[in-house]
């Protein structure tokens, strides 16, 4: 479907041919209030114009219209008035921490864009740990202005409930007796934790790059624990784990409309990234069975049925994990030709009915959590600009803005 922009050239090309039927394509409705991004862990907004919500290949933002004439570094599926009414942003937040510490970046990042540009409430939609980001920010939003100040709350590929390729990475470096993860590696000079000790340098230093800040706010371990279900260590003094931020950051009572979108993808098709993390850690998600809470200790909430190559995970999170509020289902419109011309329809994006609504995050029924219905057949990263995959980005969050319009948000 990214036939767009080949048939917007043919219809530039033929402008001057009066009574010519000229190419068109459907574009997404402009929203009522501005579509806020979150990025996922070890995420970015934009590095070097390549952007974390972009297009395989050139990283063009989704939230980028096109001008007239402009074909590429762009997203012609957008309505104009989405950019330049300053209705779509991206922000950068730190890329490895908990969602405590990003959620609320996030939401003074929003606070500042309110004030700014004028606008009286947003959106959001956040991919993998951004969406349990924007549960944060949008509780800080409502306790700020006493009252929701969030239209629709969308989540992407997210772990609300845990993920346990996060506690197989954590319990491959458990704490030593001087309660340090990867006690076996010599201790850096500060005496600090030496665990995931260079991925958090590196990650302070692209935080840089991309911002102009001095920062050393990333902590791999925090943002690890943030996606285990259970409180890892119940004598650290510290309460870690996506249950318990479900408990202090529900999804209820905070935004007008709230829903998610849910990926799974057999091994086979994953991710060269992801294939290379499921075999590093041994693991394989089990991640379409039922359970209340975490019954066999993996990390995530929910047990798995037996089967862990029946697609039940997108490699990084279960199928079980990621409905918050309503399921929606993705559906993708092929090209068709009619008879006053070639039109490319803009794809959907609808409610499911069979699964019913989340409200209690930590309470999901047995159809919730077991449930194939509307699960789109792509990896934890297809849906960002980390290819290979055969997914239309642009055409896809299109669908998403469109979807939030028809909310009336």
């Amino acid at each position: 479907m990214k036939i767009n922009k080949i048939l917007s050239a043919l219809a530039f090309s033929s402008i001057g041919l009066l009574g010519t039927s000229m190419a068109q394509a459907e574009v997404a409705d402009e929203t009522q209030y501005p579509v806020i991004f979150a990025h996922g862990m070890s995420g970015w907004d934009s590095i070097a114009g390549y952007h974390y919500f972009g297009e395989d290949g050139y990283g063009t933002f989704v939230g980028d219209a096109c001008s007239f004439f402009e074909l590429n570094g762009c997203n012609d599926w957008i309505s104009n008035g989405q950019q330049s009414n300053n209705k779509a942003e991206a922000f950068q937040v730190t890329s490895f921490n908990n969602s405590e510490a990003r959620g609320e970046e996030l939401y003074n990042h929003v606070l500042n864009f309110m004030a700014t540009t004028g606008h009286t409430k947003v959106n959001f939609v956040g991919h993998s740990q951004g969406g349990m980001d924007i549960r944060k920010a949008a509780s800080r939003l409502k306790d700020n202005f006493n009252e929701p100040r969030v239209g629709a709350m969308i989540s992407i590929s997210s772990p609300h409930r845990g993920t346990s390729y996060a506690k197989r990475i954590v319990d491959l470096y458990a704490r030593n007796a001087d309660d340090e993860f990867c006690g076996a590696l010599p201790p850096t000079a500060e005496g600090s934790d030496p665990c995931l000790e260079f991925v958090d340098d590196i990650a302070n230093v692209l935080f840089d790059f991309v911002t102009g800040a001095n920062t050393a706010n990333n902590d791999a371990i925090a943002g690890a624990l943030q996606l285990i279900y259970d409180d890892y260590d119940a004598n650290d003094g510290v309460v870690t784990g996506a249950k318990a931020f479900n408990q202090n950051y529900p999804s209820e009572g905070v935004a007008g409309y709230v829903g998610s979108l849910i990926t799974a993808q057999d091994d086979n098709n994953l991710s060269p990234l992801l294939g290379l993390i499921g075999t590093a850690v041994s693991h394989n998600a089990d991640g379409d069975g039922y359970c209340v809470d975490d019954c066999n200790g993996d990390g995530a909430a929910g047990q798995g049925d037996g089967n862990v190559y029946d697609m039940d995970d997108d490699g990084l999170v279960p199928i079980n994990s990621q409905q918050m509020g309503y399921r929606l289902q993705y559906t993708p419109d092929d090209f068709t030709c009619r008879w006053y011309g070639c039109w490319n329809p803009l794809d959907t994006i609808s409610q499911v009915s069979s699964t019913g609504y989340v409200a209690d995050l930590n309470s999901p029924s047995s159809i919730q959590m077991t449930s194939h219905e509307a699960v789109l057949d792509q990896d934890h990263l297809d849906v960002v600009s980390l290819g290979p995959d055969d997914l239309d980005e642009e055409e896809f969050y299109a669908a998403i803005f469109d979807f939030i319009h028809g909310q009336g948000y």
